[in-house]
This record gives structure tokens, C-alpha cells and sequence, in this order.
């Protein structure tokens, strides 16, 4: 039986925050979304509540042999087909008897033509992607489109504009791959804020008096307010009102500060709304993966410390985009190991194919995701329930925030 390794990318919704997770195979099949369908159900994801719902791409040759449909509630998948299956009678009866038992059926757009062929067909969403919506849509193009009424998600997502621009056009669903995209035209200039995060995370890696610790954090107000708001929260279970620096980082302990911080550095609050932030989620859903990746490459005698050194491989690996500034520069400041500074730095080692294989996943790069992923000795299945163990982690972050 071949290998059939699925990919997870976030989708967001208009404000930013994480709707909706669309799902990939390098060789799609049916017997690839009957594993999806059982893999997304053995890890605990069958409830909506607990994790976004899925956008799962189809072909019309699969619908008489849709018992993998069934494996879902009908709020937890959106299955989108290609624009052929205009043209397939049998395969449009066949939409309409599912979109009767509440499933959500979407239609893949390649062109503009095809719009006028819409009207009167069982689908529920239209998937275009962003370009061929921006530059090559009519007035009356959208103008059907608000007549038909179907949800909108966008592919191909290229730039924060882009994505702005769409959500203007009242678009649910987009690609967020443009997050890691580093924006030429945006300033150059680091942030003080974030650097100064960064500062106490070197601090508390390198296990340094609490009292210096503490210096910090009087130097920073708004730092200081996100320390006591966090210990003071249910999350943390205070028995009493903690109201010193001291008792704060004695109440969280080292590691659990240090994890604190490696999300901190990525979150608006430092210096903007609380709000939804992606590549905050983004960089959490890397730490959490790669640390959920590695307890089994640690069981194989592939990591000898697997879990801490490969969630901070996951959550630095985005502190480039985020800091404006080159990997080799950061690391220079942070006193790392060098199994994660080389995977950070050169994608070598244990940790830095793993690093490797998850970020061709999110660029797409299935072939070579695989590769990586099968010379590791990660199954298809582990690697599913991580992904999707993980996104349902990140995706509570900001609701938590």
C-alpha cells in the first residue's frame, strides 16, 4: 500500500484569526481520504469545537464510492470538487443527493467563464484563486456571484494587500500562506518590543539569577502586566493573588516561562490589540508539531532531549520574518544548542530535516515532504495525528489570549 502522508494549511477568516484547515495529498485518491477520514477522527479531532473544520479537495470519479464522507459530521468538512464536474451529469446528481444530507460541497474555479455555469449548481462555497479574482472578474461577474450566494474561499494568496483586498470582498476563506512572506515594502526596522522579549528568553535559557530576571520585567511595564495577568488567570490555578515578579516566576517555574515567552515574542499585545495573530499560530503549530514528531524519533534513539529542543526549533523558526532580521543575526544573541541552532541555521541534523520536511508541507512541496519525512521513519499516520494534535492546540491560542 503506498504511502499516504496528508498536509495541513490554515485558512483564515477575514479577521485573521484560524477558520478552517484545507487538507493535501501528493497522490490523491479515494483511499487517501478514507485515511484522512479515520485519522481525523482517531485523534480526537471529531468534535467542530475542538478543531477547525476541514477543506478537503476531490474528484468527481471518487462520489460513487464516498463512504469516507460519511466518517464526517457534516459541519466538519467542505469537499471541494474541480470545474470539470460542471460538465459531469452523473457527478452533479450525485452532489445534489449529498448536498440534501447537509454536506458542504465547494467548486473549484480556474476561470472566469465558468461562473455563469453556477446557477442552479448543488455547491455551497466557490474556491477561486486570488488572482482570478482580483484582475479578471467582471462588475457582473460579482454581481452573480451575490446573487448565488455561495461562501467564498480564496487560493493562492500572495500578499497581506491581496488578502486584505479580499476580505473587503467578503471572501470567508483564505490562504494564509502569504504569513511567512517577507514584505519588501514593509519597514526594516526591528522591533524594540520583541527584542527586549528576546533579551529575557536568553536570560531565562541560560538559567540566570531570578533577580535579573526580574530587572527586566521592571524595565517593561507591558511585560510585567502580561507576567501577572498570566498567573493570576484560571489557566494557571493561583490559589492566592500573586502580585510580585518574584512569586510569578517561582508560581511558573523556568520552563514553563521560557514557553510563555517563546509565544510572547510573537503576539500583537506587545505592542498593538489583543487580536488574532497567524503567524503567532503558526510559529506554536511548528513548536507543537516538531515536539509531537520527536517523541517518537526520541523512543528510536534519534534525539537524546527531543521534546524541548524541537518545539524551539519549530517556535524560532519563524523569528526571521517576524524580527526583520537574518536567522545568523538572531542566533548570535540567543544561547541555543547546537542541534537547534544547526537547524535553524542550515536545516541540518534530526531536528532540522524535521524542520525541513514541515515547512515543504506548508509551501506545498509535497514530493519532497514525504521523502524527508519516510527517511525519519515517521508513518503517515503519526505524522497526521501530530499536525492535527498540534493546530488544535494553536488554534485555542489566541481564544486563551
Amino acid at each position: 500500500m503506498p504511502q499516504l502522508y496528508s498536509f495541513f494549511r490554515p485558512l483564515l477568516a477575514a479577521d485573521k484569526r484560524w477558520a478552517a484547515l484545507e487538507c493535501c495529498f501528493a497522490d490523491p485518491s479515494p483511499l487517501a481520504a478514507s485515511e484522512l477520514a479515520a485519522r481525523f477522527v482517531d485523534a480526537g479531532a471529531a468534535a467542530p469545537a475542538k478543531c477547525p473544520p476541514l477543506i478537503v479537495s476531490i474528484e468527481p470519479e471518487w462520489l460513487p464510492e464516498s463512504e469516507f464522507i460519511d466518517k464526517f459530521e457534516p459541519d466538519q468538512a467542505i469537499f471541494v470538487l474541480p470545474a470539470r464536474v460542471l460538465e459531469d451529469a452523473p457527478g452533479l446528481a450525485l452532489c445534489q443527493d449529498l448536498r440534501q444530507q447537509g454536506r458542504h460541497l465547494g467548486v473549484r474555479l480556474d476561470r472566469r467563464q465558468l461562473i455563469e455555469r453556477l446557477a442552479g449548481a448543488p455547491f455551497d462555497y466557490l474556491q477561486i484563486d486570488a488572482a482570478v479574482a482580483r484582475y479578471e472578474l467582471t462588475a457582473l461577474d460579482w454581481s452573480a456571484l451575490q446573487r448565488q450566494r455561495l461562501g467564498r474561499i480564496a487560493a493562492g494568496v500572495a500578499s497581506l494587500d491581496s488578502f486584505e483586498w479580499l476580505a473587503e470582498k467578503n471572501f470567508e476563506l483564505a490562504d494564509s500562506g502569504f504569513v511567512t512572506v517577507v514584505d519588501p515594502h514593509a519597514g526594516g526596522q526591528p522591533d524594540l518590543a520583541r527584542l527586549k522579549v528576546l533579551k529575557l528568553l536568553t536570560l531565562v535559557i541560560q538559567d540566570a539569577d531570578t533577580a535579573e530576571i526580574e530587572e527586566v520585567f521592571r524595565q517593561e511595564a507591558r511585560l510585567a502586566y502580561n507576567l501577572l495577568r498570566l498567573v493570576n488567570s484560571v489557566a494557571v490555578g493561583a490559589k492566592t493573588r500573586i502580585s510580585s515578579f518574584h512569586q510569578a516566576i517561582a508560581l511558573l517555574g523556568r520552563r514553563q516561562l521560557q514557553r510563555w515567552l517563546q509565544l510572547l515574542i510573537y503576539a500583537d499585545q506587545l505592542t498593538h490589540a489583543n487580536r488574532p495573530n497567524p503567524l503567532l499560530q503558526l510559529a506554536a503549530e511548528r513548536g507543537r508539531q516538531m515536539e509531537l514528531l520527536s517523541l517518537g524519533l526520541t523512543a528510536t534513539g534519534e534525539l537524546a532531549d527531543g521534546g524541548d529542543a524541537a518545539f524551539m526549533t519549530g517556535i524560532f523558526s519563524l523569528l526571521d520574518i517576524l524580527l526583520k532580521l537574518p536567522m545568523s543575526e538572531i542566533l548570535g544573541e540567543l544561547p541555543l544548542s547546537a542541534e537547534v541552532g544547526q537547524a535553524l541555521s542550515s536545516r541540518q541534523g534530526t531536528l532540522g530535516t524535521l524542520l525541513a520536511a514541515i515547512v515543504a508541507g506548508e509551501a506545498s512541496e509535497l514530493e519532497k515532504a514525504q521523502t524527508l519525512l519516510a527517511g525519519l521513519g515517521i508513518s503517515p499516520a503519526c505524522h497526521a495525528m501530530a499536525q492535527l494534535g498540534a493546530f488544535c492546540w494553536a488554534s485555542r491560542i489566541n481564544a486563551e489570549r
